[in-house]
């Protein structure tokens, strides 16, 4: 308490001189005091949490706001004074100590900048960046803020130094890359705009002949040429590049082309063709195929500014005619692998075009276009691949779209159009177009009914590949529990469907507690229980089913214990039992059982054999107390690594209102 007496002895002379100045009255001052003892109170204790820090500064900030206001309101203010600028001290002042405790805190460093840029303390803001920097010299946040600190300051040299030492320890940030583009095109601009009010020509094509004859002969050709090649963005020409080599990835393309685009300057638009040159110079990205590195060099087309009417129609043919070409280029020469990677990334293009495209005839120019490639795939494409099955789903999401321009195809036909699709694929998005068409087409429940399960049946047996489970899942919530089980053990009999296991479960476990059964909640737990027991089963899906229960507004903590016991036996997994107890620790500790949840993890942390694990167990307790809802008794944390409770009772028959019951507890010395 003696720090905190030092620093309320410190606040003396400003308080003084806020009441003097009649800013703030006594009572006022008293109150400051008053909040800001309790404050200082939280910071000096063993462990202060950054929650607190944060208070304090949020404190702060409110009252420095609070005296601006009263001080502009006075008819005569005040003199500058200790009371001027003490508060806006203080902030920083908490900072600091705050930055000692937690200096890898990247959020809390980028706070106490920002904080510093809003109160206009330029030289504190160099400071802390660069003391920021020194220690997190990989964090892109810092380097940004630093370099539009130089840039507010006049120095972009500066900015651009600092965004080049970021590059070179960061080299695969896409953002530290976009605001190093966005940096050089502001500056560009800036140039521009400085030449032409200057009068120095910036364009050397707007010269007349003589003048050009004159430059040519002169000693300034070389002057007026380099500022020409700025102008025209040399510059950020160079770093484009140096971007693409330094990470070639699809996401960083797909970032610089965003940042060119959405910059507003005539240079951004103009570099977005060179950047599209150079996709066409790198035959591989590290994070694409292709395939769709193919589909992103079409799209050029469409980049043009303003692409509307006659433009837009020819960017779309171009774009789709090109993609087209590939296609057929590599079916013939027999790679059948490329082929079904462009299917793909075809069947993406035309949905996407399809869905943002309102023009009736474009439209019907994609659909046909689409109808035309899936009649000419040949049965040496890969009838399991994704793009064949892309291909077909995409065209029958078309047909039965609503929006489809007249001539709207017939049920039937896109029905027989399914079915023929659907014998050549085991595509799960085609079988449930089927699905859906038949739906459409049968208004007799009874047959409805039964044609969908005979589908089902067959596309469970025909379907693989990604989402599955949307086959398995299909019409889930018309099922009884008997029918889910059933799908449960069909799926484990076959290797290649046992994946499901764990997503069957999960929506299983659901509908449980999505349905009301006739019997009551018992007959859900017993329910439960069976299913838990009945499967080996994962983390995910105890924690699942805990959760469910625990959420309920009548918890049945019978069925919460068993499913503790289960999670935490399930594979002798040090990690279940250590999820599991916490989950259930966690559930006691809501529950104001604070005895039986400090027995839990007593026992958790015992049991552990390495000394580190038990430092983490404890901190993991510690941001669980801190996590729970409402007030916490003060005897929450009680962790005494050598004492055990005996595992048969998990102190989940504690009754803290009962001191006879807590004699009872048996505990035995570990080592």
């Amino acid at each position: 308490m003696e720090r905190v007496q030092y620093s309320l002895e410190s606040f003396l002379p400003e308080l003084k001189d806020l009441q003097e100045n009649g800013i703030f009255s006594a009572q006022e001052v008293r109150e400051i005091i008053k909040r800001r003892t309790h404050f200082e109170t939280q910071l000096v204790r063993r462990q202060p949490r950054k929650k607190d820090f944060l208070e304090y500064i949020e404190y702060e900030m409110a009252l420095e706001k609070l005296r601006k206001k009263r001080v502009a309101r006075m008819k005569t203010p005040p003199p500058h004074s200790i009371s001027s600028h003490s508060i806006r001290q203080r902030q920083f002042s908490i900072f600091e100590r705050a930055m000692r405790k937690f200096k890898a805190d990247i959020r809390l460093w980028v706070q106490y900048i920002e904080v510093a840029k809003k109160e206009n303390a330029g030289n504190l803001v160099g400071r802390v960046v660069a003391k920021a920097l020194k220690l997190h010299p990989t964090s892109v946040p810092l380097y940004v803020l630093a370099a539009q600190h130089q840039l507010d300051q006049g120095s972009p040299s500066a900015a651009r130094n600092l965004l080049q030492r970021g590059l070179r320890l960061n080299a695969q940030s896409a953002d530290l890359w976009c605001e190093y583009i966005k940096m050089e095109l502001g500056w560009c601009e800036l140039l521009r705009r400085r030449w032409e009010t200057l009068g120095i020509p910036t364009n050397l094509e707007n010269l007349s002949a003589a003048e050009n004859a004159e430059v040519a002969t002169s000693s300034e050709l070389d002057v007026k040429s380099a500022r020409k090649e700025v102008l025209k963005g040399a510059i950020v020409k160079e770093v484009l590049k140096d971007a693409l080599n330094a990470q070639p990835s699809l996401r960083l393309f797909n970032a610089l082309s965003s940042t060119l685009e959405g910059y507003p300057t005539p240079l951004a638009i103009a570099l977005i063709p060179f950047l599209y040159d150079l996709l066409n110079q790198h035959q591989k990205f590290v994070d694409c195929n292709a395939a769709e590195l193919l589909s992103v060099y079409a799209s050029r087309h469409l980049k043009k500014p303003d692409l509307t009417g006659k433009d837009l129609i020819a960017g779309l043919k171009a774009n789709n005619q090109e993609l087209l070409d590939a296609m057929q280029t590599a079916r013939e020469s027999g790679d059948l692998d490329f082929v079904d990677d462009l299917a793909a990334v075809y069947s993406e293009f035309v949905w996407n075009r399809w869905s943002s495209t309102v023009d009736p005839n474009l439209r019907l120019y994609l659909s046909s276009s689409l109808h035309n490639l899936c009649n000419s795939a040949s049965d040496q494409d890969k009838p399991g691949g994704k793009g064949v099955g892309a291909l077909y789903s995409t065209h029958l999401r078309i047909l039965l779209d609503r929006t489809h321009p007249s001539p709207r195809p017939d049920g039937s036909k896109i029905s027989k159009l399914a079915r023929k699709y659907s014998s050549k694929s085991t595509s799960v998005e085609v079988w449930l177009c089927l699905l859906d068409i038949e739906n459409q087409n049968h208004s007799n429940p009874a047959l409805k009914a039964q044609n969908e399960k005979n589908l089902l049946r067959s596309a469970r047996k025909i379907c693989r590949g990604e989402s599955l489970e949307k086959i398995w899942c299909y019409a889930w919530d018309t099922l009884t529990l008997g029918e889910k089980e059933d799908l449960i053990k069909e799926a484990l009999s076959n290797s290649e469907t046992a994946v499901l296991r764990e997503v069957l479960l999960l929506r299983t476990i659901s509908s449980l507690y999505l349905s009301t059964p006739e019997d009551g909640p018992s007959t859900r737990s017993k329910n439960i229980n069976r299913l838990l027991r009945s499967y080996s089963l994962t983390s995910v899906v105890y924690r699942h089913a805990f959760e469910l229960e625990e959420a309920q507004p009548e918890t049945d903590t019978s069925l919460l214990q068993d499913i503790f016991h289960l999670w935490r036996d399930a594979g002798g997994l040090a990690s279940n039992r250590e999820d599991a107890t916490f989950a259930y620790a966690s559930h006691l500790l809501n529950e104001r059982l604070v005895k039986g949840a400090n027995i839990l993890i007593n026992n958790l942390i015992a049991l552990s054999i390495e000394g580190n694990r038990k430092e983490v167990l404890e901190k993991r307790w510690r941001d669980t107390i801190d996590n729970v809802e409402g007030p916490v008794p003060s005897d929450a944390i009680n962790l005494q690594g050598d004492t055990v409770e005996v595992w048969g009772n998990d102190g989940m028959d504690v009754d803290e209102s009962s001191e006879e019951e807590e004699e009872e507890v048996d505990f035995v010395v570990v080592g």
